[in-house]
C-alpha cells in the first residue's frame, strides 16, 4: 500500500490495510470521516450523488494508535493511576473519493512512526488481542466454574494463537455480566410481586415473545388515586442493559412535586403495544376517568392511542419537545430555504409557541404567512396549525394542566 493507490470498494481497502498492518506491525484507528450518505444529504444535487455505494466514504482518515498527546489532569488526592498508548505519533493514511466517485484514493500518507515497531509489541495491542465470540463463551463458562485464570489464559492463547492477558479475561467476564439471572422474566416478575408487592402484567405475542411489562406498586397507586387530574407521559431510552424503552407516567401532587403513577417496559413503540400499556393502566386504575389532560411529546402513535383509550381527556404537547421539533425540522436542507429564512421563521415559531391568546396567535400567524416560504407554510399547516390548542401556551392552560409547560 502506497500513496495514490486506488481501491474500487471500501472492503478492498480494508483487506489491503489489514495485510499492511500485519506486515509492518502497526495499527491504525479511524480519526475522522464523512460518509457518502451524509455528504449527499447535505448536497442533494452534488457530484457525489452518482458515486458508487461500494466506496462508502467521501473521505476517511486513519491515524496511528500511538498518535495524539495525553493531557494530564491536575493532581488530586484521589486521582487514580491510568496509562495511555499515546506517544504523539504523526503517521496517518488519508483517503478521498475520486472525482467520478467510483474509487477511493490515498491522497495523503505519512508512514513515519516515532515509536518502536515489532511483532511482539504489535501482538500486545488491544485490537490484536481480541478473541472470537466462541472463545469468549468458553472464558465465561470456565470463570463461572471458578477455574484457575492462568490455566484459562493458557488454554485460550493456545487455541486462538493470540496474546491474552489476565485483565482481558476479567474484562470479558465483567462485560458479559450475569445475563441469565438478570434477564429471567419469570424471576423478575416473581420478585416484583413477592418482594415489592407490585401489580405486574406481561404482554406476549402469538410466538410467546415479550411485548411489554406493566409495573405499578402501592405507592404509585396511592399517588395516582390522590392526584389523577394531570398525567405526564414520556419514554426514557438506554436506561436498561436490554435497551428497552422505559415508559413513565407521572402526576403532580399538592406540593407541585412529581409522583410516578406507573411504569412500562416496552419492547417497541408500535401502536398495539402502546394501546396495551394504556388500557392496562386504565383497567388497574378506574379513577383514570377523572384525568383531565395528558402531557406528551408529539409522537402521533402515542397521542392517537391516548385519544382512543381516554376520549374524555385533553392532550397537550410538551413545550420542550415542541421547540426541539421546530429546531430539528426547520433546516436549510429539509425545507430548501436560506439560513436567514430559517432564522426568521424559527423566531416566529417561538413567538407562536408563547402566544397568550387566540387573537395574538392569529396576528403572528398572519405575519408568518406573509414572510415564510411555501415549504414552511405547507409544513406548518399540515403538522401544527390545526392542533394549536394543544401546544400554544395561552391555549393549553385552559385544559387544567396546573400551568405545566413540559413533561421533562
Amino acid at each position: 500500500m502506497k500513496l495514490f493507490d486506488v481501491f474500487s470498494s471500501f472492503d478492498e481497502f480494508e483487506s489491503v490495510l489489514s495485510h499492511y498492518k500485519d506486515k509492518n506491525y502497526v495499527d491504525y484507528y479511524i480519526k475522522d470521516c464523512k460518509t457518502l450518505a451524509s455528504i449527499n444529504a447535505k448536497f442533494p444535487n452534488g457530484k457525489m450523488v452518482t458515486a458508487s455505494t461500494k466506496i462508502k466514504y467521501y473521505y476517511i482518515k486513519y491515524c496511528c494508535v500511538h498518535g495524539g498527546c495525553h493531557k494530564k489532569k491536575k493532581n488530586t488526592l484521589d486521582q487514580r493511576v491510568t496509562s495511555t498508548m499515546r506517544q504523539g505519533c504523526e503517521a496517518f493514511i488519508y483517503l478521498k473519493a475520486s472525482a467520478n466517485g467510483q474509487q477511493l484514493e490515498i491522497t495523503k500518507m505519512d508512514e513515519t512512526h516515532n515509536h518502536e515497531t515489532s511483532k511482539i509489541l504489535y501482538s500486545h495491542l488491544p485490537n490484536q488481542r481480541k478473541i472470537t465470540p466462541e472463545n469468549k463463551a468458553i472464558v465465561i463458562e470456565l470463570m463461572d466454574m471458578k477455574a484457575n485464570k492462568k490455566l484459562i489464559q493458557e488454554k485460550i492463547m493456545k487455541e486462538s494463537g493470540k496474546i491474552v492477558t489476565l485483565k482481558d479475561l476479567s474484562n470479558i467476564r465483567t462485560t458479559a455480566g450475569n445475563h441469565c439471572s438478570k434477564n429471567d422474566l419469570t424471576e423478575v416478575v416473581t420478585k416484583l410481586k413477592s418482594k415489592f408487592n407490585c401489580t405486574v402484567e406481561v404482554s406476549i405475542d402469538e410466538y410467546n415473545n415479550l411485548n411489554g411489562i406493566f409495573i405499578q406498586d402501592m405507592i404509585m397507586v396511592e399517588s395516582f388515586s390522590s392526584f389523577p387530574e394531570v398525567v405526564f407521559a414520556d419514554a426514557t431510552y438506554k436506561l436498561l442493559d436490554l435497551r428497552l424503552p422505559v415508559y413513565v407516567l407521572m402526576t403532580e401532587d399538592g406540593n407541585g412535586q412529581s409522583e410516578i403513577a406507573a411504569i412500562g417496559l416496552l419492547v417497541n413503540e408500535e401502536e398495539s403495544t402502546l394501546r396495551w400499556f394504556f388500557e392496562t393502566f386504565k383497567k388497574n386504575n378506574p379513577i383514570s376517568i377523572q384525568t383531565r389532560v395528558y402531557v406528551t411529546d408529539k409522537d402521533m402513535k402515542e397521542r392517537n392511542v391516548i385519544r382512543q383509550v381516554f376520549p374524555n381527556s385533553s392532550l397537550t404537547i410538551c413545550l420542550f419537545h415542541t421547540l426541539r421539533t421546530f429546531n430539528r425540522e426547520i433546516t436549510c436542507e429539509k425545507r430548501n430555504i436560506t439560513p436567514k429564512e430559517r432564522d426568521d421563521v424559527k423566531l416566529i415559531f417561538q413567538e407562536l409557541t408563547y402566544c397568550k391568546s387566540e387573537e395574538e396567535y392569529d396576528m403572528i400567524y398572519s405575519r408568518l404567512q406573509s414572510i415564510a416560504p411555501e415549504s414552511i407554510i405547507n409544513y406548518y399547516n399540515k403538522n401544527w396549525h390545526n392542533i394549536r390548542k394543544e401546544w400554544v401556551m395561552g391555549m393549553t392552560f385552559n385544559t387544567g394542566n396546573f400551568m405545566n409547560k413540559t413533561n421533562n
